[in-house]
């Protein structure tokens, strides 16, 4: 490949209002159909339509048809964790209504990122495998301790197989609501697959937003979170 390349578009790419508000949703790392996706940016579907064939065309998102109906969702892992950066350095809004204000504390509580957990329950979670020693700090990053990799397999996770992947296995993630740093790559998404799968959390509407569901309130309380 040949060129140098376009920061200034990719500035006027993310500039827009409803692309970007339309790739935080994506941010979920799940499917969305175009008006799903143009009702929470506040746009007509042909609009968001427009949005998205310049994604497409970007190689950000990928598009899935079924029926009529046409899915979109992020598929450059890369862009995700640009966008999390962006979301560490961008100046905070004041909500200006109480639904706004409802839907941020239910972000910061807890949310979706891109594919493992971030919020207040992503920070406390991987403070807690810190603390178990489950998760290593080092000068080159973050790594499971063999207890880490013995609590993983115990709650139905094949390690060999994430470290067998081609992503990253283990690594931190600053947080842009806590300011601390949530664990992602292979590992992270093991994390909040393990929760999902023994209904620990549960989403809250159609956002990123997650919560703790009665079941994940008595795990975290008996291990001590």
């Amino acid at each position: 490949m040949t060129g140098n390349p376009q920061i200034s578009q990719l500035a006027e790419i993310l500039a827009d209002k409803s692309r970007s508000t339309i790739l935080m949703v994506m941010m979920d790392g799940e499917f969305h159909t175009v008006n799903e996706l143009a009702k929470t940016a506040g746009i007509k579907p042909h609009t968001a339509s427009y949005h998205l064939a310049k994604l497409t065309e970007l190689q950000w998102v990928a598009m899935e048809k079924h029926g009529r109906f046409h899915y979109y969702q992020i598929i450059n892992k890369e862009l995700a964790k640009m966008l999390e950066s962006f979301l560490q350095m961008s100046p905070l809004k004041s909500p200006r209504s109480l639904n706004q204000s409802i839907e941020n504390q239910m972000l910061y509580s807890g949310r979706i990122c891109y594919d493992h957990l971030a919020g207040k329950i992503g920070v406390q979670l991987t403070n807690w495998l810190l603390k178990k020693n489950y998760i290593i700090k080092s000068e080159s990053g973050w790594s499971l301790s063999i207890e880490g990799e013995k609590f993983f397999e115990s709650n139905g996770v094949n390690i060999e197989l994430l470290k067998k992947g081609k992503r990253c296995y283990c690594r931190m993630c600053l947080d842009w609501s806590e300011r601390k740093h949530h664990v992602a790559g292979s590992v992270g998404k093991a994390l909040m697959n393990m929760f999902f799968n023994n209904q620990w959390i549960e989403r809250t509407g159609t956002s990123r937003a997650i919560k703790l569901t009665i079941k994940g309130k008595e795990q975290l309380s008996k291990n001590g979170i």
